[in-house]
This record gives C-alpha cells, structure tokens and sequence, in this order.
C-alpha cells in the first residue's frame, strides 16, 4: 500500500490532536486526546475535509489514543458515518479502546460502523480490491 505523510493538527486548547495520512485509496485518521464537547466539531471538520473531493470516501478513524469520549463525540462519530454513507463511502473504527467501544455497543453503532483491532485489518476491509 502507498502511504503518504502527514502532519499533526490540533484542536482547540490542544486537548485533542488529529494525523491524516492517505494510504492507497483510504484515509486514516489517527485521533489522540480527548473527544467532547470542546474537540468533537474540529475532529468532525478535519475528516471531512480531507474527503470532500471523493466521490466515495474509505476512511479509517484510528481511535486507539483516544483517552475520553463523551456523548458529543459519539454524535461525531454518528455525524461522520452518516456523511460517509451518503457518499456510498465506508467508515471503520480500528482499535477502539475500551472508553469507545462500550459506547459503540451499548448504542448499537457497532451494529453500523465497522470496528477493527488493527489500522491493517481496517484498510483490508475497505480498499478497493
């Protein structure tokens, strides 16, 4: 798989920083800090962004550094997939940790987003073969 660099961004008050690389036809982006009522709307924006040119969207948001995510990042999340999919785009979470995936679960979302252990398994499940 290609793989191209990025840089890191960062959300208001630095509680929440984002890294959006290509590889192949997907988007990753690696999400460290804090997902809430503060940070949720940057994180939102940047994965968009980076996907408003694609007619469909492969993006793999990489949770695994993630240490908080309250209700306004599941609405992030919710927002996002929504976005994707009406772009006949995919989204996968990999490596959610364990904040994140009682969420994912208890709401059900699991049952509509993806979820991957790894970033590899992730990208195999949405590049185009």
């Amino acid at each position: 798989m290609t793989q191209m660099a990025a840089s890191w961004e960062e959300a208001p008050q630095g509680r929440l920083r984002v890294r959006i690389e290509h590889v192949a036809s997907c988007t990753v982006v690696h999400v460290h800090g804090e997902i809430d009522a503060f940070t949720a709307d940057a994180l939102r924006e940047q994965a968009i962004a980076t996907t408003a040119a694609l007619t469909r969207p492969r993006i793999v948001l990489d949770l695994d550094q993630v240490t908080f995510c309250d209700s306004c990042g599941l609405n992030t999340l919710v927002a996002l997939w929504k976005t994707v999919r009406s772009r006949r785009g995919d989204l996968v979470v990999a490596r959610p940790p364990e904040v994140c995936r009682r969420i994912l679960a208890r709401t059900g979302l699991d049952q509509h987003i993806g979820v991957s252990p790894t970033v590899r398994h992730a990208l195999h499940r949405i590049a185009p073969h």
